[in-house]
């Protein structure tokens, strides 16, 4: 039996969610909830830079832990985690998934960063290009922990409930660089002034998607 690679399985999981629109849904609407939520309660008033920065994070978060956990869940409540097994390596649905919260975080994320500019007066963006890298290296790390944290809590009876819980702890070495990344950016310093943070971050992206790779098929076939 010919087992599909990575692609098949993005492929698979972007035409699902272009079909069902549950996971594009869920982001979409948490996004321009929580911006517009952040927009009227801020008003005209001028927020300091260090709490529009953690106001980012935390809305990249929450959307990730919103719309980025349905990838295993779903295939364990439709009844095809088998069927997925049976047609594709655990190495190649790792990475098909991966690659599926990824794109979705990237695209997610960058909807706040523009959201945000447009509807709160107060923030102003000084460096675009340094903001933008931040916001795709911390989609890229959310999307790494989020794949194999979901693929633990789909086996678990109570589902998504855990993956904030599982997530959070894993996600702070992660967060904690990415926010003062973010305050530089939004600052307009030089990219010399975030080599050492998005250094961090970058090292956190690649021990959580080796760790993950060498984890997940013990967790996927348990």
């Amino acid at each position: 039996m010919v087992r599909a690679g990575w692609l098949a399985v993005l492929e698979k999981d972007l035409r699902s969610e272009i079909r069902t629109r549950y996971g594009i849904t869920s982001l979409s609407l948490f996004v321009v909830t929580a911006v517009i939520l952040v927009a009227i309660s801020t008003a005209d008033e001028a927020i300091p830079r260090p709490i529009i920065s953690a106001v980012l994070w935390v809305v990249m978060f929450f959307t990730a832990m919103t719309g980025l956990a349905r990838g295993f869940i779903s295939e364990e409540e439709r009844g095809t985690a088998l069927y997925l097994q049976l047609s594709a390596t655990p190495s190649s649905i790792y990475i098909g998934k991966l690659t599926a919260n990824t794109i979705l975080a990237v695209a997610s994320n960058l909807l706040v960063v523009m959201l945000m500019a447009l509807l709160v007066p107060s923030l102003t963006i000084g460096a675009v290009m340094l903001l933008i890298t931040v916001v795709v290296l911390a989609s890229i790390g959310l999307a790494s922990v989020t794949t194999i944290t979901s693929a633990i809590v789909a086996k678990a009876g109570s589902k998504q409930a855990l993956l904030p819980i599982l997530a959070f702890p894993v996600l702070l070495p992660l967060i904690m660089p990415g926010v003062q990344a973010t305050l530089i950016a939004l600052a307009g310093l030089d990219w010399a002034d975030v080599w050492g943070d998005l250094g961090l971050m970058t090292a956190h992206v690649g021990i959580i998607t080796a760790v993950g790779s060498l984890l997940f098929e013990a967790v996927w076939t348990d």
